[in-house]
């Protein structure tokens, strides 16, 4: 989080892009870059239920607990403080520390807030160098409402008209309805790729893979501001 000097609130989500840091509005979700580790923490504790584990297959011991996660995802701007101080100092110091921004063909996240609520609906990923790869989690009490599509749409928007990219990309399982249908709503369609796919927990799936394609692109600020771009 940034403090201010005498202060301690952190800084709104800026209005635009710049400095390596991204906003962008869909019909219900406000999605920016990171701003600190807390708010990473946040995002990925979207996902680290039982069923969502299912698909995401992350290595167990990277995961907080449910509880964790639980009081993770009841912070918002209004309560951020008072929720941090139930950390170890050490933790806390931690949770501060400003999310330094990639470069713009590495790995790209976005937080995905609930304007109505402040909370993190979700979190997604975008990876330049890896053929645009896609990647995307929800919060369960997010689940189930279309913000799923929503997500995705977004993102991909993000990767054409943020960081230049002709097309994007995404892998699920076959047997995964529910995200299939997801990225159908996007705008998403079928594409070739890997017949197996193998999670970071080594369980092995039958993949299904989609594209998200436009010759409509351009680049934000923030590309546009980064030494490759004005090299």
């Amino acid at each position: 989080m940034f403090w201010r000097r005498g202060s301690y609130r952190p800084l709104p989500v800026p209005v635009g892009c710049g400095g390596g840091r991204h906003v962008l509005r869909t019909a219900r979700l406000v999605l920016h870059t990171p701003r600190d580790v807390l708010d990473m923490e946040i995002g990925m504790a979207t996902g680290v239920d039982a069923g969502a584990q299912w698909w995401l297959g992350s290595i167990a011991d990277s995961l907080v607990t449910a509880e964790t996660a639980e009081y993770l995802l009841g912070i918002d701007d209004r309560n951020r403080v008072a929720r941090l101080r139930a950390f170890p100092a050490a933790m806390r110091r931690e949770l501060v520390q400003p999310v330094v921004p990639p470069e713009p063909v590495r790995t790209q996240w976005l937080l995905a807030v609930d304007p109505a609520t402040g909370r993190v609906a979700g979190l997604s990923s975008l990876t330049p160098d890896d053929d645009g790869a896609i990647g995307v989690r929800l919060a369960p009490a997010s689940r189930g409402l279309g913000l799923g599509a929503e997500l995705l749409a977004g993102t991909a928007q993000f990767g054409h008209a943020h960081l230049g990219l002709e097309c994007v990309r995404a892998g699920t399982e076959v047997s995964n309805d529910s995200c299939r249908r997801a990225l159908s709503a996007a705008g998403f369609v079928p594409c070739d790729g890997p017949v197996r796919h193998t999670l970071a927990n080594g369980r092995v799936t039958d993949g299904a893979w989609y594209r998200h394609g436009t010759s409509e692109i351009s680049w934000c600020a923030s590309i546009r501001e980064a030494p490759a771009m004005q090299a």
